[in-house]
Formats: C-alpha cells, structure tokens, sequence
C-alpha cells in the first residue's frame, strides 16, 4: 500500500507491505483498541527505535490505520524530540566524553540532550490529563513547547530513548500500557542516515563523518541498551517487518 503521511510537519509517500498490514500493523492498531475498551481511560504506547528505522512514519501510519475504520479508536502520535533541550542550553553546558569536555550541542540527539524530567511529567499527565505536548520545529531547529494538543484516548510516544536502560529512563516503560520496540541492521541504518544527510545537502565525506561521529553512537547504544519491549519487531533491508 503507498500513503502520504504527514511525518514531522512534511508529507511523505510511505509503502507498506499488504502482508505486514495484515499481519501486524492492523492487528496492532485493533489491539490498541481493545487496550482502551479494557481500561476505559486513555492508553500510552512507546514505539522505541533507532535513528533511521523510520520510526516516525511507522507511527503515522498507524495513526491513519486507525481513523480508517469505525470500529477503531484513532490513535495520536506525539513526537519526543520536542523534549529536545533548546540549542541555548545545549550551547552553554557540557559533557564529558572519553575524557574529553564536550559541548552537548555536539551530541544533540543523545540521550543526555533530552529534558528528561519534563518527559516525565507530560507522560504522568497523560494518564489523566490531556496536556499539551511540545514539538520539534524543524525548520528553527529547537523545540517549540505546548504546540500540540492531546485529544485522543490512544496515544503513541515515538523516540529513540524510551526504553533506554539507564537510570531514571529504565523505569519509563511503567508509563506506558503497551512498548514496541524495532531491531535492525545496524549497517542498514548507516546506509539509510549516510543517504538522509545527502540529500539534505551534506557530502557523501561529510555525511559518514557525521554518521561515526554521531549517529553511529545512538544507533548502536539504542539497539544494544534498551530494556526488551512487550513486542518486538525486526526490519528487514527491504523495509518489511516480522514478529521477534
């Protein structure tokens, strides 16, 4: 099935397998359903990947599974990387890094350059509140905070860190109803994040210089740190999923 989906504020042709929909993502959207029938009070998904697993359009699609049947609940997705700190902070405080001090807006997009706090208190609001979640504007490249506005019963968190297995962020997991969590080839990942910053104007030097000095440290600490999720699922190179 081909789609247009609105990812992160850009519309994009998705494809997805008619295999994978009837094996897995519309059973997964029709359990998220029954979870809600069963509580009767909002549900939380984590969708928990690596950068350039597509996590985001995985759980935009989702969302359009779910508003294309009456018998479904439509889910929201709400982004993490509105949890981003701002590029002020990350600019004016540091790290340290195989005994190095670094800048964390060098790192912007590891865990440490996350408000994880504030992560915290949107998701305990979720459970009975319907806050405003913030959202990364890529366009000034800094999070924009309160931008959207939670109004479904199903809501699907989308990150790289959510099931981190450090502490504080292993026990994000209790937050949640429901964790998926995506595998993959590590190699794959670099091929598809090396292409991502091409196209978007770097060389091919300066994008897998970016890849070793960045990506390929959050790619690796995702796949190999991250608790076992309640599902899940491997991508294939040829984009398609199964069951693990």
């Amino acid at each position: 099935m081909k789609v247009n989906l609105n990812v992160s504020g850009f519309d994009t042709e998705a494809f997805f397998s008619n295999k994978d929909i009837a094996k897995i993502h519309k059973p997964l959207v029709e359990k998220f359903t029954r979870l809600y029938q069963e509580q009767e009070e909002r549900v939380i998904i984590f969708l928990c990947a690596p950068p350039g697993s597509g996590k985001s359009t995985l759980a935009a699609f989702w969302e359009y599974l779910s508003q294309q049947s009456p018998q479904l609940e439509p889910l929201q997705v709400l982004p993490f990387d509105g949890f981003h700190y701002t590029n002020e902070i990350l600019e004016s405080n540091t790290i340290q890094r195989n005994n190095e001090t670094i800048s964390l807006r060098s790192i912007k997009g590891a865990s440490e350059t996350f408000n994880l706090t504030d992560l915290i208190d949107k998701l305990k609001q979720l459970q009975t509140r319907s806050p405003k979640w913030p959202y990364y504007d890529r366009n000034l490249h800094d999070p924009v905070d309160d931008a959207i506005q939670v109004d479904k019963n199903i809501v699907v968190v989308e990150g790289n860190w959510l099931l981190l297995n450090e502490p504080v962020w292993c026990d994000l997991y209790k937050l949640a109803d429901f964790t998926v969590f995506i595998d993959t080839d590590a190699d794959f990942l670099k091929e598809r994040l090396v292409n991502r910053k091409v196209r978007g104007g770097a060389s091919e030097q300066e994008a897998v210089t970016f890849y070793e000095n960045s990506d390929a440290i959050n790619v690796n600490k995702v796949l190999t740190q991250s608790v076992r999720a309640d599902l899940n699922l491997y991508m294939n190179k040829n984009g398609s999923f199964e069951i693990q």
